[in-house]
């Protein structure tokens, strides 16, 4: 299982559940790389800002699944095809997708340049449209959007975010 937004409340969420219950392989899609595997126990003594999500990654694996981490933005086709083809290279075939990739910005919208709202838009609306693009119809067995309830309660300063989630919701 990819999981985009890997590193994330949600993302971390689900990958417990998954590696608890369905024993599924995991691949965490972050745009932040993590340092090689060889420097962790260094990057933990330090605190390095990386430590908890190394921490994450020794978790789920404690839980006896493999756990790939995966340094890609969700929303550039490029990165992502190489992140799928390391995962399938690592894991095998990729069963299904957890888009829990998201970026909040809480601003008035009067207030935002087009790019700050291009980057709330970018992990959703067009990390969906990757995905989309990466794995066509029938490709996998389920994909999973993980929307907002900003889009029912619409909150002051997040009409980029509410937008970018009814986005995923009209999608699916």
């Amino acid at each position: 299982v990819l999981i985009t937004g890997g590193f994330g409340g949600i993302g971390l969420t689900l990958a417990r559940r998954l590696a608890q219950e369905a024993r599924a392989p995991l691949a965490l899609l972050s745009r932040r790389p993590l340092p090689p595997r060889a420097d962790w126990d260094a990057a933990l003594r330090r605190g390095d800002a990386a430590a908890a999500r190394i921490r994450a990654v020794r978790a789920l694996e404690a839980l006896g699944v493999p756990v790939l981490p995966l340094a890609a933005d969700v929303a550039n086709l490029e990165e992502l095809r190489e992140a799928v083809s390391q995962a399938e290279a690592a894991l095998g075939p990729l069963s299904g997708v957890v888009h829990a990739a998201g970026a909040i910005d809480d601003a008035p919208m009067l207030a935002k340049s087009p790019l700050a709202v291009e980057e709330v838009l970018a992990p959703k609306v067009h990390g969906l449209q990757v995905l989309d693009e990466i794995f066509p119809d029938g490709r996998l067995d389920w994909l999973l959007l993980c929307s907002s309830t900003s889009t029912a309660t619409a909150p002051a300063g997040q009409a980029d975010y509410v937008a970018a989630n009814a986005f995923l919701s009209a999608w699916a």
